[in-house]
């Protein structure tokens, strides 16, 4: 007897291997002309990147996959049939024998364009498909081809998971940007490299390595897009990312194989799309980190400040030992305390003396409490019955329809599935 993927859904997901990769040429002759061109293949512009802590999150990465696809998963019949008829979204990576899901057969892969197509065929459509069933309010929100007309690199391609009907500062943050380069050129070995990285070199008159070119590249288009959660991908090795708020630090996981199980790539790929729009469970920057102001807040959205940096700051002689390479955590040479100094030598209870240009906040919420501490301080002239008029002012909740419902209705039947409570797209109705 055959079930359909959504009788079980976490069932099907544990053994969802994706197919291996079918490549047109040998692969070990396609890796080493990869080896050969990788430094001229990707361009990277010059520019000021303070990338100066790479924290790599090791295997407890996997327990927190595993442990969110458990408690988030549903593993019961939802009623509804493997494919939307409206959409045509389906499950196309075949599981278990018990489950009946059809065999999708792809070309060899020549270029990196037949990558991509076995990219967006296999673990998108998939993972798109289970994503919608799990939270219905999400529907808007797909793979799409990302195109910035900047980059001129034939080697890397990049995808983005977003609302595709709205444009907005909220939705950036809340995106994932999908980097792809082909195994002949991202191989097993130089991904790993790739993850092992301490730091971002800045300033350095000597040519960037390899995988630090990869990671300003990768800097370089998630800054733009302002959406700090990125993975990166080969088809056969990825890698789960995110940067820090003032895009200083960031976290990598570990390097997971297209055929590895426990966490599979589709559980990891459902754990970090869930966990950049905050579902319930969902990671986390695991520590505080000290960031310059200018790189939180900036008056071009679309071009941080921290592109141009806004003056040099005189640095006195090194007492550390520290060699200046990208394989040591900047942590060494005291660059924590050095950016720390850079927010502010005052300290924060006036962060806004009249010697100190004010910047208005863009986030809502520091501009109601800015106002809060300014009412504080008016002079008590009205009667005690009298209330102070309260503002209202947009948030990422209000700036798009109110979702939140605790339950998602079948796109089949009128059975209803319950969903956790958390960030408004991750409880809703359809």
């Amino acid at each position: 007897m055959s079930y359909r993927a959504t009788d079980d859904l976490q069932g099907y997901l544990k053994d969802a291997i994706l197919p291996r990769l079918k490549l047109m040429h040998k692969p070990e002759l396609m890796i080493q002309q990869g080896y050969k061109s990788r430094r001229k293949t990707l361009t990277v512009r010059r520019r000021h990147r303070n990338l100066a802590n790479i924290v790599f999150l090791d295997s407890a990465f996997d327990e927190l996959v595993n442990d969110w696809i458990e408690e988030h998963v549903p593993n019961r019949s939802l009623c509804l049939y493997d494919e939307d008829r409206k959409t045509g979204e389906r499950f196309t990576v075949r599981s278990s024998h018990r489950f009946n899901v059809p065999e999708l057969l792809l070309p060899a892969a020549s270029d990196l364009n037949r990558v991509c197509d076995w990219l967006d065929n296999f673990p998108f459509q998939t993972v798109q498909r289970v994503f919608h069933i799990m939270f219905p309010a999400t529907k808007d929100w797909k793979f799409v081809t990302l195109d910035d007309h900047s980059c001129d690199d034939d080697d890397f391609k990049k995808f983005h998971w977003t609302d595709v009907n709205q444009d907005h500062p909220d939705i950036h943050d809340l995106s994932v940007v999908v980097a792809c380069q082909p195994p002949w050129i991202l191989s097993d070995e130089f991904m790993w490299q790739f993850t092992q990285l301490k730091s971002l070199p800045e300033g350095t008159t000597r040519p960037l390595r390899g995988k630090e070119r990869l990671w300003g590249k990768l800097w370089d288009t998630c800054v733009h897009n302002q959406t700090p959660f990125f993975i990166l991908t080969s088809y056969q090795q990825w890698a789960f990312g995110m940067f820090s708020r003032g895009w200083t630090t960031a976290f990598i996981s570990p390097v997971i194989d297209a055929q590895s199980r426990s966490p599979t790539v589709m559980h990891a790929l459902l754990y970090w799309l869930g966990s950049a729009l905050r579902a319930p469970g969902g990671f986390v920057q695991p520590v505080e980190v000290a960031e310059p102001v200018h790189n939180i807040f900036s008056d071009d959205e679309s071009e941080p400040s921290i592109a141009e940096p806004e003056k040099e700051l005189e640095i006195a002689t090194s007492l550390s030992s520290w060699s200046g390479t990208s394989d040591e955590p900047a942590s060494s040479a005291g660059a924590a305390g050095a950016v720390a100094l850079d927010v502010s030598d005052r300290g924060v209870d006036e962060p806004h003396g009249p010697d100190v240009l004010f910047k208005k906040p863009k986030d809502p919420a520091l501009t109601w409490e800015m106002i809060e501490l300014w009412r504080k301080k008016l002079p008590a002239k009205r009667a005690e019955n009298e209330s102070f008029p309260s503002l209202t002012f947009a948030t990422s909740v209000t700036l798009l329809p109110d979702f939140l419902d605790d339950s998602a209705t079948s796109d089949t039947s009128d059975e209803t599935v319950g969903v956790p409570c958390g960030h408004w797209l991750m409880s809703a109705r359809r």
